[in-house]
């Protein structure tokens, strides 16, 4: 009973723990707070942070 046959139990995504599928996320509009070019990003923006297009993004972070 409760043997290990070498089979892992679940689903692991780079030893950080179970992985999660949430399945598709919901994008919303946006403009972005640089360059004002319309964007979706996979979270409701809120009016008080900037949002940034993914290009604004990576040069903000250094990517």
């Amino acid at each position: 009973m409760g043997e290990f046959n070498g089979e892992r139990r679940g689903s692991f995504n780079n030893n950080r723990g179970p992985r999660r599928d949430f399945g598709p996320k919901e994008m919303h509009k946006a403009v972005c707070a640089d360059c004002g070019k319309e964007c979706e990003v996979p979270f409701k923006p809120s009016e008080d942070r900037p949002v940034y297009c993914q290009e604004c993004y990576r040069k903000k972070k250094g990517f």
